[in-house]
This record gives C-alpha cells, sequence and structure tokens, in this order.
C-alpha cells in the first residue's frame, strides 16, 4: 500500500510518500510552495495542480491529510481549510481513498506524545525511516501523517483479528 501524507500550508504544503513494506519505504518527499508574489487564487492552483502532480507521480492507494489545528488568526484558519479541500478534491479526482488525523493524534503514533515539538517530529521521522539527511518541517509533518495512517491501519487490523 502507498500513502501520500499531506501537511496543509498555504504557503508550503509538505508532501511524503511512503509503502508499507516491512521496512518502511520512503518513495518520495517534498514542499508544494506557490509563489508568495501571486494572488490567493493562483497560489491554490498552484498547490492544486501540485497535489494532482503528485498524486499522479506516486499513484497512492490512499490520501492523508492533517487537520487544521487552532490557528490565533481565523484568516490563517479559513486558507489552510480552503488547501485542505484542494488536497481532497485532488485526491476525490483520481479516485484515491481519502483520511485525516489531528496534530496531536499524529504526534502520539510517532512520538507517542501529543504535544511533541515540530523538532522532535522531524528527528524520529527520520529515524524510524532511515532518512540520514535533514528533512524540510512541512516534508517532515507530511512523513509523520502518512506514518499515522500506516500505524492506525495497523491497530485497527489487530484489532479485527482479535475479535
Amino acid at each position: 500500500m502507498i500513502v501520500a501524507g499531506f501537511d496543509p500550508g498555504l504557503n508550503r504544503t509538505g508532501f511524503g510518500i511512503i509503502k508499507d513494506l516491512t521496512p518502511l519505504s520512503v518513495l518520495g518527499f517534498g514542499v508544494i510552495a506557490p509563489r508568495a508574489n501571486k494572488i490567493l487564487a493562483e497560489r491554490l492552483s498552484e498547490i492544486y495542480a501540485g497535489a494532482r502532480q503528485v498524486l499522479k507521480d506516486y499513484a497512492p492507494d490512499v490520501v492523508v491529510v492533517e487537520e487544521i489545528y487552532f490557528a490565533n488568526n481565523p484568516q490563517t484558519t479559513l486558507k489552510i481549510g480552503i488547501v485542505r479541500g484542494l488536497l481532497f478534491a485532488a485526491a476525490l479526482e483520481q479516485q484515491i481513498k481519502i483520511a485525516s488525523f489531528s496534530p496531536a493524534e499524529v504526534k502520539m503514533a510517532v512520538i507517542g506524545k501529543g504535544n511533541a515539538t515540530k523538532d522532535q517530529v522531524g528527528f524520529l521521522v527520520g529515524k524510524i525511516l532511515g532518512i540520514k539527511n535533514a528533512i524540510p518541517e512541512d516534508s517532515a509533518d507530511a512523513l509523520a501523517v502518512s506514518l499515522c495512517y500506516i500505524n492506525h491501519r495497523k491497530y485497527e487490523k489487530r484489532l479485527q483479528a482479535a475479535t
């Protein structure tokens, strides 16, 4: 199973693609970064096009998008919500299953505590996946979202087998 995780953002949307094998295999990661000098609609269009290309290139079985955390600025929350919607639309357009987890759930699945720092997430994601070089923060978060889905899925399978 190939899992595409996304960390939505208006300036930088991270993505991380993991194949659920033993051991886990990182197929790719990166950042969709629209040009900051463009108007909102053009930036959103670039994010949508970038997400569609990522999904086309990696053909994932599931797309997992991190849920919105509470932001102090309501406009920021709204814009991130729009980006999430575009990511869902790109996945549904290609008939890919979608899922989402809260930031706390993602941190809990990867670190073991829901209030981990971004540095802790990035460090452990690199260790878990055997990535030796520094991972961009948004990509590390996206890889963590993918890991969260994989861990959640394994847990559900164990529960089903036990019942």
